[in-house]
């Protein structure tokens, strides 16, 4: 019991001369500290100026219709735009961060560290292959221009426009409305429909019933009336190819046509509608699979007619 009482006064010692020395600095140190808070306070201020003045600038170049004279120039400016936003948030907050461990009595700590182990060690000590690996990708995928803000693009299985490229990440909106952030790295295929002229490909069902070199006719008639409507989209005369399968129930043929970039889904809808709405005014039906059940009459059945019967004479 009295060694109980003894740690116990001991303990409660200790902690009061700690206390005690803790105080004492505050007291003799109360002016410095106050001062390191100021200071942390004025990184933190002048971190947020620094991010507000970069994204004004960036913002102010990609609404700057100087650099906006063509559209691919555009969407270059505007890809650079958002990586150097990106750079400089990442770099705004580096410093920052290693101003405030200075302040706070870390700087020798960290430079020691810097210089026994280096930067390249320190990351993959942490476990930072797969950051390194997407801040590269995202470097050599900026400067061989594979996209731009704006492009409509395909990687794996995720298909949408870029909205913006970072140095880790890319911001990619799919066409019912989410954003899908993708690590770099994991960019290795990538289709571009922005970029050069697109094929519009209209396969059309015909009956066999038909004149299939008349269909044919038919149906060149209502694709050039089609395109010369809507020049802005097409960029060579449609053509149709000719028969490309004998179906189960149908002659297909196929129509192409080269389009603007971007612009090969509204031209295949807008084929379709003119080649149906040509063949309903010619009265020429579209075949679909159906079944003809045929029932055969009733054979005549013949009568017999059943003979008296007879019994011996006894």
């Amino acid at each position: 019991m009295i060694s109980q009482f003894l740690l116990a006064t001991s303990v409660r010692e200790e902690f009061l001369s700690h206390f005690q020395a803790w105080t004492n600095y505050l007291e003799e140190h109360i002016g410095r500290l106050l001062w390191n808070i100021c200071v942390i306070l004025a990184i933190l201020a002048a971190a947020k100026i620094l991010l507000g003045i970069f994204s004004k600038c960036t913002d102010r170049l990609m609404k700057s219709p100087r650099y906006h004279q063509s559209e691919r120039q555009g969407k270059r400016v505007d890809t650079m735009m958002t990586l150097v936003r990106s750079v400089a948030r990442y770099a705004i907050y580096c410093v920052a961060v290693l101003m405030i461990f200075s302040q706070l009595g870390f700087g020798s700590v960290l430079q020691n560290l810097l210089v026994t182990a280096g930067i390249g060690s320190i990351a993959i000590g942490f476990g930072a292959q797969s950051l390194v690996k997407d801040v590269v990708t995202g470097l050599f995928m900026m400067f061989e221009n594979q996209f731009a803000v704006g492009d409509y693009i395909k990687t794996d299985d995720i298909e949408g426009t870029v909205e913006a490229t970072a140095m880790r990440v890319t911001y990619v909106r799919v066409f019912t409305g989410q954003q899908v952030i993708i690590p770099n790295g994991l960019i290795t295929r990538v289709t571009n429909y922005s970029r050069g002229q697109a094929l519009a490909v209209v396969i059309i069902s015909t009956p066999y019933e038909e004149d299939t070199r008349r269909l044919i006719g038919v149906i060149q008639q209502a694709a050039e009336e089609y395109a010369d409507a809507h020049a802005d989209l097409v960029e060579e005369k449609p053509q149709v190819q000719g028969i490309v399968e004998f179906a189960a129930s149908s002659v297909n043929i196929r129509l192409v046509c080269k389009t603007k970039p971007m612009a090969y889904w509204e031209v295949e809808r807008g084929l379709r509608l003119a080649v149906k709405e040509r063949f309903d005014q010619l009265g020429i039906a579209f075949p679909y699979p159906h079944l003809v059940a045929v029932q055969d009459s009733p054979s005549d059945s013949t009568s017999f007619q059943k003979a008296p019967e007879t019994y011996p004479e006894h």
